[in-house]
């Protein structure tokens, strides 16, 4: 019995690992939604592009930093579901993002980042 649940238990510890999930969030120009893919454990479990862009120097132009983010999403993982908009889930990314970074410039970075709508 007990090797019947180790096969099982194996594949989901696996598939836990490489899971990972990607918040857009919604705008007059797109549609939100928070993705589940399957990807290389290099990403962090919550991810966004207004995560993804918080550690860029403050002279780089933020609308190519959050294209790029997107599209890397979108094409090093494999989607496994598509959900509506999780706020919890967006939330988490950008606090997981500003782990270690200095406030005031993180903040500075997420005022340009919302000026664009992101």
């Amino acid at each position: 019995m007990r090797a019947a649940l180790i096969l099982p238990g194996l594949v989901l510890l696996t598939c836990g690992l490489f899971l990972r999930s990607y918040t857009l969030a919604p705008a007059p120009d797109r549609r939100g939604g928070t993705t589940l893919q399957l990807t290389w454990p290099n990403r962090p479990l919550f991810g966004s592009p207004r995560a993804d862009c918080l550690g860029t120097h403050a002279d780089e132009p933020v609308v190519a930093c959050l294209i790029a983010s997107v599209g890397r999403a979108r094409s090093e993982g494999v989607a496994v579901i598509q959900l509506p908009f999780c706020a919890t889930c967006y939330a988490l990314s950008e606090l997981i993002a500003r782990i270690g970074r200095d406030e005031a410039a993180t903040q500075a970075r997420l005022t340009q980042i919302a000026r664009l709508g992101w």
